[in-house]
């Protein structure tokens, strides 16, 4: 059904009031028999009735009225008592992303993962439009799919939010990394997984799977036994080897012509390289091309960003880790560097002992752990590990200009989001970003 037949002459609730719900009322509105919004969070209300007046009225923690049909917004957890209450008198619910993806899954390249989607999402677009021509790109890294220009091509990212509730599958799909993440709001490690790869269950053309990732390729195996990925990462695959990207036996470009740190990142940049294989293109014979594609690529902020400082110490930003596999990630990718690591965040329950494990074998300067789960984090700290609890980003930075070698990195990789104590990850950056002023040389 296209998003236009859906909507037309029907009643519709939409469920959040983020962008999400905005590029719904967007498209609803003017055909909808009757469109409402409903919310739990009183932070948009204002903006939305701004936006929308008596048009889109919105309704806080209870709406009543009959509906025909219900789009709920990412984030909006599928228990939710609204939404359970819908289902069992049922009314159809759906998503902003799987109506547009019923359109338009032929043209599209789709990539999720517990860890690497936004970069990986983004060097596809950027190699697409380098080699393949237009493309838009859009879904969980900005801009709702339902609020993205028409293009012959579409690169979008989804969150496993978004992945849950698809009926359909993309064109492409590429999976980049699978741990534990969300699970407050999937439910259960197992749910997680399975809403994840949701993604690929509905006969994609083509799977491109990161073979690195152990846990990825099992639970991939187990839950969609027929599917016959394509695996990146292996010798006879796209693939790096001493200091060049590989295509099996064939070299194409030295590693360092990426200008992203990590072996995550030289992992993401082959899924890329596997997604934009096709229609005749000779990799190969293209390579020089896709050196200078790949060269000219800016890394996305908040991700190893590097920080200017005048002391030396080079200060990373990495505020978009939220788990402690990102952040293994993050310290591997300064490895032989001295290093301190800023860790903390808002506690969602999640297993830390992998970090804890990680830093037992492998031990660094210091840790410092920032409010919310810092100090429980730095109690579970091997006991060779020097590590301190920070009661603030400012005095976390000045901790780790004073316990970090000269010329060593200090990483903020928090291993945790940032809510309840910031608003978002950006603002956790911006605080970081503060501190270092702050504490700097010139600092009064």
């Amino acid at each position: 059904m296209s998003v236009d037949a859906a909507f037309r002459g029907r009643r519709v609730l939409i469920v959040g009031t983020g962008r999400e719900g905005q590029a719904v009322a967007s498209l609803a509105e003017p055909i909808a028999a009757s469109v409402v919004a409903y919310t739990d969070d009183d932070s948009g209300v204002a903006a939305w009735r701004e936006a929308w007046g008596e048009l889109v009225p919105v309704h806080v923690r209870a709406v009543e009225g009959g509906f025909d049909l219900v789009v709920v917004s990412p984030g909006v957890s599928p228990r939710h008592p609204l939404l359970q209450r819908v289902r069992e008198a049922g009314i159809p619910v759906t998503t902003g992303t799987s109506l547009w993806l019923g359109e338009h899954a032929r043209e599209t390249v789709a990539v999720t993962g517990s860890k690497g989607k936004s970069t990986t999402s983004s060097l596809i677009h950027h190699l697409e439009q380098a080699l393949h021509g237009p493309a838009v790109l859009g879904g969980n890294i900005g801009v709702p799919l339902l609020a993205m220009p028409e293009s012959p091509r579409y690169v979008v990212e989804l969150s496993s939010y978004q992945c849950a509730g698809l009926a359909v599958s993309p064109d492409t799909a590429v999976l980049t990394s699978l741990f534990p993440e969300h699970l407050d709001w999937h439910g259960s490690e197992q749910a997680y997984y399975r809403d994840k790869l949701n993604l690929v269950a509905h006969r994609p053309r083509r799977v491109i799977v990161n073979a690195t990732d152990g846990r990825l390729l099992a639970e991939l195996t187990t839950r969609q036994p027929m599917l016959a990925p394509e695996l990146v990462g292996l010798d006879e695959s796209f693939h790096v080897a001493d200091g060049w990207f590989m295509k099996g036996r064939e070299r194409l470009f030295e590693r360092d012509r990426l200008p992203l740190k990590g072996e995550h990142n030289a992992i993401n940049a082959c899924l890329a390289l596997a997604a934009i294989d096709r229609d005749g293109l000779d990799i190969v014979g293209a390579r020089g091309e896709i050196a200078r594609a790949l060269a000219g690529f800016a890394p996305l902020e908040h991700r190893l960003e590097e920080i200017p400082d005048a002391s030396g110490l080079t200060f990373v930003d990495d505020s978009l880790s939220t788990s402690p596999y990102a952040a293994i990630e993050a310290m591997r990718a300064f490895a032989g560097a001295p290093l301190t690591l800023l860790v903390g965040g808002a506690d969602r329950g999640v297993d830390y002992s992998p970090l804890a494990e990680h830093l037992a074998k492998h031990p660094i300067a210091a840790v410092v752990g920032l409010p919310g789960s810092g100090e429980k984090l730095a109690r579970l700290m091997p006991s060779g590990q020097h590590t301190v609890v920070a009661s603030d980003m400012r005095e976390a930075v000045g901790l780790a200009r004073e316990l970090t070698p000269q010329g060593g990195v200090v990483l903020l990789s928090p291993a945790a989001p940032s809510y309840g104590i910031y608003r978002n990850f950006a603002e956790r950056a911006a605080d970081f970003r503060s501190a270092i002023a702050a504490t700097g040389e010139n600092s009064d």
